[in-house]
């Protein structure tokens, strides 16, 4: 029996008003979120690695779909605890190709893409595109109206983060896998969210990004992108201009804001390996001789 032909689901009007409807929806119930496109520095195509910064940050309405709390895999590994935190966020077709309009590659493809980054202030910041859902819901009225970003929490691996917000900016790089914790001496100040190196600004030996700076004990907070800083040496703040020598250096034991939540360190360091296998058992199939 053939559809109700009364009822088309291709009158243009319509569409436009349930993606004016959908727009609405997602700016009453969604947040204030940053899209930042990753975008590629360098490419090692033997090892297929690459090397890649964050600098086009740009602000749209989104919705957490799963508004009851992150969800993902949790698992035992080599490597300990494995806590895969997801989220899935919805935008506007419209007010997304509206506001990333602007970038050429984004342009060309007509959507968000996977391996950018979302920016969520609360509560964990920084999560990855893993993979763009933009036929769901499957066209309504014959069009489509949105677009679902399944999204994992974002692991810094050395990106170059600096998109000329100082807040947004300190924020992000203190996720990053090493901060270092650099005690100066001399005169002047470094500029939270600067870019600080140690060699000459056409050729760096080693450098970061300072997460902050605190003036009393002369100390700064250095997300490391490149080599580390050496005692004895001389760093430079790009903005700033600032020199000071290091007096010292260690890894920092500053912790991202949401990794208080997490417990994986707290059992390493109250239990040992000997609490969790007993090593005095004999390998059964050694016959007793180990």
């Amino acid at each position: 029996m053939a559809v109700n032909p009364y009822f088309r689901r291709t009158i243009k009007n319509e569409q436009e008003l349930l993606e004016s409807l959908t727009t609405e929806a997602i700016k009453i119930y969604g947040h204030d979120m940053v899209y930042i496109p990753r975008e590629k520095i360098t490419e090692d195509t033997i090892f297929g690695e690459e090397v890649s910064q964050f600098k086009d940050a740009n602000r749209i309405e989104m919705y957490m779909e799963n508004s009851e709390g992150l969800e993902g895999d949790q698992e035992m590994s080599r490597f300990g605890l494995d806590v895969k935190e997801s989220a899935t966020f919805v935008v506007s077709r419209k007010r997304f190709l509206e506001v990333m309009g602007h970038h050429p590659e984004i342009r060309k493809i007509g959507r968000p893409r996977e391996g950018d980054i979302v920016y969520f202030d609360y509560p964990y910041g920084m999560f990855e595109i893993k993979f763009v859902k933009h036929d769901n819901p499957f066209y309504q009225a014959g069009d489509r109206y949105c677009f679902k970003l399944s999204c994992e929490a974002f692991k810094s691996s050395n990106e170059v983060i600096d998109t000329g917000e100082s807040e947004l900016d300190a924020t992000m790089n203190i996720h990053s896998s090493y901060l270092a914790t650099v005690v100066v001496t001399g005169s002047g100040n470094f500029i939270e969210g600067e870019e600080v190196y140690a060699g000459t600004s056409t050729a760096k030996r080693a450098y970061g990004r300072v997460v902050s700076w605190t003036a009393a004990t002369s100390t700064v907070l250095v997300n490391m992108q490149e080599g580390e800083f050496l005692a004895g040496e001389t760093i430079t703040g790009l903005t700033s201009s600032t020199v000071r020598t290091v007096s010292s250096v260690s890894e920092s034991t500053t912790r991202a804001a949401h990794q208080d939540e997490q417990d994986n360190e707290q059992i390493q360091l109250e239990q040992t390996q000997d609490d969790i296998f007993d090593f005095t058992d004999r390998d059964p199939f050694s016959e007793g001789l180990y």
